[in-house]
């Protein structure tokens, strides 16, 4: 009975411990699925928690927590970040440390920011195209700006209120568009041009149309003038009908005519500097006394011109009539002449003050002929004649033409337009003055 007993202790016993072995087993595997489970769980955070590519604007500050989801022990630069310039775009890969183990990153650092700016408004001439960085302010981007006008831009510019785009361009290519205000100016008011009403020339002689002749314009600075001669026959002495056409740089015009007065070159004249050096003693010492010129009006000045040579110079009936310099030389030397020395004085010092004056001569004549002066004053011709002739007491001065006598017919075709308003009435012989309307 006994051995029977112990062999069912000990068959029991053996299925004790095999049980336990199997609970052991099974712990024990129960163990490495959740060991396994939990290690799988660290890797997928551990990879999930790192973001392998970031992008940021250029000027943007390098954190971790741009790279790490999760921040937990063990994530930290490997990279010294410090070394890495983002106001320049680049690519740059970078190490980071994520719950203790290192893992590669990469960072683009780009521009897309536009620059941006103020408009600054344009008032202009035409021809005043601006450089384009002068139409905008306050330019702002972190990169270098050109700043240029989006289209082509020609002068001269358009006349008219109207914007005009301007592009922005960053370094990286970004792009904007500012249009700014323009007010511009154009040219459309032609030269002002002022030229003597007769030009005198010789046939065969260099003629000087342009002596006397000024130009001036709001814009150009300097205007071209040209002389249209279509009709004169510079071979054939005569009074020609000549223009003056001065022309500015955007093709405004203006034309003003005047009479070109040819005559047959004489055979002996004199330097006219020498006769307008002379002319100038005469005027400025003994006409107006040493007085200032500007202290006297054209009216006084030609007044006083006329008396002077009224006064002084004897008529004697004969001068030498080659050329008006020679008479004029002669009528100051020796005092004396006739109608043309008359003529050949005063034109002399006309011309030094600056008085604008032409010849005239009697048309028909008759017994002989005669000349005197036409001038300008204010605006108007008269005729002048110092001339002392014995059935005529005083000189001529200002005279219309319904106002001279016998001795004064003439050929109207030959010289300027006179006035036809009277000034007799207002000019006083005694003080060589003209009172005022």
């Amino acid at each position: 009975m006994r051995n029977n007993s112990v062999t069912i202790w000990s068959v029991r016993q053996k299925r004790g411990i095999a049980t336990i072995h199997v609970l052991l087993m099974g712990l024990a595997f129960c163990l490495i699925v959740a060991d396994l489970g939990y290690f799988q769980k660290i890797y997928v955070k551990q990879k999930e928690n790192v973001i392998d590519h970031v992008t940021i604007e250029t000027g943007s500050d390098v954190t971790l927590d741009m790279f790490i989801r999760e921040r937990m022990p063990g994530c930290s630069f490997i990279t010294d970040v410090s070394l890495i310039d983002t106001m320049v775009p680049g690519s740059y890969q970078l190490r980071v440390r994520n719950l203790g183990r290192p893992r590669d990153v990469y960072l683009d650092v780009v521009d897309t920011t536009h620059p941006s700016a103020t408009a600054v408004p344009q008032v202009i001439f035409q021809d005043d195209l601006p450089d384009a960085s002068s139409t905008v302010t306050d330019i702002t981007d972190l990169a270098s700006v050109f700043v240029s006008y989006d289209h082509e831009m020609t002068v001269p510019l358009e006349g008219g209120v109207y914007d005009v785009p301007v592009r922005l361009t960053d370094a990286s290519g970004n792009v904007t568009i500012i249009n700014v205000p323009f007010d511009v100016t154009a040219d459309v008011t032609a030269p002002s041009l002022s030229v003597p009403e007769c030009v005198y020339g010789y046939v065969g002689d260099t003629i000087s149309y342009m002596n006397e002749v000024t130009v001036t314009d709001d814009f150009d600075p300097s205007p071209s003038v040209e002389v249209n001669l279509d009709s004169v026959d510079l071979e054939t002495p005569g009074v020609y009908s000549i223009t003056y056409v001065a022309t500015d740089a955007h093709g405004n015009t203006s034309s003003v005519p005047a009479d070109l007065i040819l005559e047959d070159m004489p055979q002996v004249f004199v330097d006219r500097s020498d006769v307008y050096a002379t002319g100038a003693d005469v005027l400025y010492n003994q006409v107006l006394n040493g007085e200032p010129i500007t202290d006297f009006t054209d009216v006084e000045i030609a007044f006083r011109i006329f008396n002077w040579a009224h006064r002084n110079i004897g008529y004697t009936g004969f001068s030498d009539k080659s050329d008006w310099t020679i008479a004029a030389l002669d009528g100051f030397a020796t005092h004396t002449g006739d109608c043309y020395t008359y003529y050949a004085v005063c034109r002399t010092m006309l011309d030094v003050a600056g008085i604008e004056n032409v010849r005239v001569e009697r048309y028909p004549v008759t017994t002989s002929p005669h000349y005197w002066n036409l001038i300008k004053i204010d605006g108007q011709w008269y005729h002048c004649d110092a001339c002392d002739f014995s059935d005529v007491e005083g000189y001529v001065f200002m005279q219309i033409d319904e106002e001279l006598d016998y001795h004064h017919e003439f050929n109207a075709a030959t010289i300027p337009t006179v006035s036809s308003v009277s000034v007799q009435d207002r000019l006083d012989f005694t003080n060589l003055t003209m009172t005022e309307e």
